[in-house]
């Protein structure tokens, strides 16, 4: 099959008496309603299967706080599971487990997400303990006390793993002055000092259930979803100036170098900058890049720095995009006295695409190899639950599967001698390093 073949065609259904935007595909199948109180809804129905993945997204992050609150997300993520109005936190593990459901939720930079995977005949009962579970927290001070010193030693487990806290420090570098680069799980004192009013303020401020994006793929129909969500949000209009995410001028890529010694036998390191927003035209091209220079087994840094040279057990190259602003990372673990050596090379193999450009072998291979993990990641209704969720909360259009490879498939070769150029451009990009490090010139 020719996945870049343009196979879509659109339609509209009635749901409700409304007209719903939906888009039917050989590989996806959605649907979207927006509700009168600003709830969104979007499901794939999958008939074969005989389980459903549900989510509840919530548009609030760690860019929604500043240093003085930094890590109430996450905090309110581990406090809604102890305890609703109506349940206690063991009530909720019960009656997860008597579905044979699984549940978790997770917080990161731009949203907060409460989901469960269940058998569909169960469809009414967990979509009552999900709304439950994110709309009536009961926030008692003895759950708070308790959750903040679960939250700090999960703080202090990620301090304790270099390779997660470099790039944590990364962040913050690349990021200064900008809350994309506050840590998701906030710091010890942040956290520790936090109040319950303050909490109670944000929740309520944030949490607000007319901004709730509500995803689910599996053995659901769209209606009968729709009208399980009705049940359980408000009638009226969310007011869209509350918990809006502010959009803020995204930093100046410039060169910065930060060391920070620690005692780990090897140096672990982050070099990279600024990258560009979900909607840049630049988020395929970069995507490809990346991928190219480190993204894969056959790629230049994994071949040269581990296959041929040996000089390193982990090193990659990414980029992740954000609403307004994204970040461009490579990352590698190696001992003390090969630093040096990794960053030429590293430097070495970006002059020569940006001044050679890449073959087309090599090219098309990365291009592949992109366009795999997009449909391989969607091979689940979990990763499907997912996909669609995170797309209707940011982007104004959630494109299919064949539409984002197409996108991939219009990137030409001559498009990354141009990223090289604008994001690669080692006078703008930082370096951060974290062990034992020979402060010589590095970069």
């Amino acid at each position: 099959m020719d996945w870049t073949e343009p196979i879509s065609e659109y339609f509209n259904s009635k749901v409700d008496n409304k007209i719903v935007s939906s888009t039917s595909v050989k590989f996806d199948h959605y649907e979207i309603t927006e509700l009168d109180n600003g709830v969104k809804v979007i499901s794939e129905y999958i008939p074969h299967f005989r389980s459903i993945s549900m989510g509840l997204w919530v548009p609030a992050g760690s860019r929604n706080e500043n240093e003085n609150i930094s890590g109430i997300t996450h905090l309110i993520e581990h406090l809604i599971f102890k305890g609703t109005n109506n349940r206690s936190g063991k009530d909720i593990a019960i009656e997860f487990d008597l579905m044979g459901a699984e549940f978790n939720a997770f917080t990161d930079k731009e949203n907060c997400c409460v989901y469960a995977d269940f058998i569909d005949t169960y469809l009414e009962k967990c979509t009552e303990l999900l709304f439950d579970i994110l709309i009536n927290p009961s926030f008692r001070d003895e759950h708070i006390k308790t959750e903040k010193k679960v939250v700090i030693e999960e703080i202090k487990i990620v301090k304790d793993n270099p390779s997660e806290n470099v790039i944590n420090y990364f962040y913050e570098v690349v990021f200064k002055g900008h809350p994309l680069g506050l840590p998701v799980l906030g710091t010890v004192n942040s956290v520790r000092k936090v109040k319950r009013q303050t909490i109670l303020d944000y929740f309520r401020r944030e949490f607000d259930s007319g901004r709730l994006v509500v995803s689910a793929a599996g053995n659901v129909k769209h209606k009968d979803l729709i009208e399980e969500v009705k049940k359980y949000t408000g009638r009226d209009k969310v007011n869209e100036k509350i918990g809006t995410i502010k959009h803020y001028e995204p930093p100046c890529n410039k060169k910065v170098k930060k060391i920070s010694s620690s005692k780990t036998g090897s140096v672990h390191m982050c070099l990279g900058g600024v990258g560009c927003g979900r909607h840049n035209r630049d988020k395929y091209p970069i995507s490809i890049f990346t991928n190219l220079l480190g993204g894969s087994m056959s790629s230049r840094l994994f071949q040269r720095i581990r296959e041929e040279e040996g000089l390193a057990y982990s090193v990659f190259s990414n980029s992740i995009q954000y609403i307004d602003t994204g970040i461009i990372m490579i990352y590698a673990s190696v001992s003390p006295r090969n630093t040096e050596r990794v960053l030429d090379i590293v430097k070495n193999e970006i002059r020569n695409i940006g001044k050679y450009g890449v073959e087309e072998t090599e090219f098309l291979r990365a291009r592949e190899n992109l366009k795999g993990s997009v449909v391989l990641g969607v091979e689940d209704i979990s990763s499907r639950m997912f996909r669609l969720g995170k797309a209707l909360l940011f982007d104004k259009k959630v494109l299919t599967i064949n539409e984002i490879l197409k996108k991939i498939d219009n990137v030409k070769r001559k498009d990354l001698c141009d990223i090289t150029r604008r994001y690669f451009n080692f006078d703008r990009m930082s370096l951060v390093m974290m062990g034992k490090v020979n402060k010589g010139r590095l970069i």
